[in-house]
């Protein structure tokens, strides 16, 4: 009985941890842009790189951010990645869209969208190898 208490609540269970995993990389991204703001006004990164930096700085983000949606998940790995990847790429496009600069947002938002949901899906995979390979299971 209680084991199929806990499959009823497997999706539930599921989505919040990728919400919770996705404003872990929100916040990680904001820390990492700020450095990288600093590092372009201190003269020590060239002010062209800003968009590279920017897609590196979500792919990262989002890969801790899929580390930590996993690991507090009992869901399976692949699929609480990409959806920590998808929930942080459209948290981003939103807070991109009131942004000042609209064009910038346009040019980089394919790159966003790869570079956030292959930081989850990466995470996922890692995770995947280190409990022996389930893809589909749960714990």
């Amino acid at each position: 009985m209680q084991r199929m208490k806990e499959k009823k609540q497997a999706p539930l269970d599921f989505m919040a941890k990728a919400g919770m995993g996705a404003l872990f990389g929100l916040g990680l991204t904001f820390v990492l842009l700020f450095a990288a703001s600093f590092l372009v006004v201190s003269g020590r990164l060239p002010e062209n790189w800003m968009g590279a930096v920017t897609v590196l700085t979500l792919f990262l983000s989002s890969f801790l951010g899929a580390f930590y949606a996993i690991r507090r998940s009992r869901s399976r790995a692949l699929f609480v990645g990409l959806s920590e990847g998808a929930i942080l790429y459209a948290i981003t496009f939103i807070g991109g869209v009131f942004a000042e600069v609209p064009s910038l947002l346009g040019a980089l938002s394919p790159f966003l969208f790869l570079a956030a949901l292959s930081g989850g899906a990466l995470a996922g995979f890692l995770r995947l190898s280190r409990r022996g390979g389930r893809l589909f299971a749960y714990r």
